[in-house]
């Protein structure tokens, strides 16, 4: 398993517990919408990202939240500030 494929499982473990939604990890992919597939509040979104920010060591400013919404934007950001970090 790559990097990328353990980031991005991860990211799904932590929307499917942030969302009310009932949601099967094997049919997220980069594309899956987090207002539309996962049907994220404001609230849960909020949770979602301090989720994020503590299981991967990083800081994800409140302008960045907004420009998230596929599962591949939070992958991608999420590597990005991880390779910043190395």
């Amino acid at each position: 398993m790559s990097d990328a494929d353990s980031i991005r499982e991860k990211i799904i473990q932590h929307l499917i517990s942030a969302s009310d939604e009932e949601f099967d990890a094997s049919e997220a992919s980069d594309q899956t919408s987090l207002r539309k597939d996962f049907d994220l509040s404001s609230l849960q979104a909020v949770t979602l990202v301090m989720d994020l920010e503590d299981e991967f060591g990083v800081t994800i400013e409140d302008e960045e939240i907004e420009s998230l919404k596929t599962v591949g934007d939070i992958l991608a950001m999420v590597t990005q500030k991880l390779e910043q970090l190395a």
